[in-house]
């Protein structure tokens, strides 16, 4: 029996909706996470909806599937996942916050900070490192596949310390 594997698909700048149709239409699992974002241009305000992580789209593809999408010249290269199920859950703590009104933006993935559950507020049950910039806390979500990260403002109170 064949199965399908998943991939990181790093593409080429402004291309990662185009991938996302691309593998709509080829009926393939995909994942593309977007952010809204509200601006205004001459006193009229703009939504969009932009990627979470910029160049990149989440995939599980057979070979000749892969070959296919490669063939579209949007593709810079294609990245296996050696840990699906970390992947899938880090992917679904960047889903939850990205559906909060919380403040997010892209951070640096940090390998130093304490790893924390937040226990109330809108991020509730979401898990990462902490951050902190003189009297202001963050909440690091790390994806670590891409080495990105998000970050979003906690409030201290909200956080306690993950046991290992």
């Amino acid at each position: 029996m064949r199965t399908r594997t998943w991939y990181v698909l790093h593409v080429k700048p402004r291309t990662e909706k185009r991938v996302d149709e691309r593998l709509a239409i080829m009926c393939v699992f995909h994942y593309l996470p977007l952010v809204r974002k509200e601006t205004r241009v001459q006193r009229r305000k703009i939504v969009r909806h932009l990627p979470v992580f910029p160049g990149y789209v989440f995939t599980r593809l057979f070979p000749e599937e892969r070959i296919t999408i490669l063939g579209t010249q949007w593709i810079v290269r294609t990245i296996p996942v050696t840990n699906p199920r970390r992947m899938i859950h880090q992917l679904r703590q960047v889903e939850h916050a990205s559906r909060l009104p919380a403040d997010l933006r892209l951070a640096e993935s940090f390998s130093a900070g304490e790893y924390v559950k937040v226990v109330s507020g809108p991020l509730r049950g979401l898990e990462g490192q902490v951050k902190r910039i003189g009297s202001q806390t963050s909440l690091v979500l790390t994806v670590d596949i891409l080495g990105r990260a998000l970050e979003a403002a906690v409030a201290p109170g909200d956080l306690e310390p993950l046991r290992p």
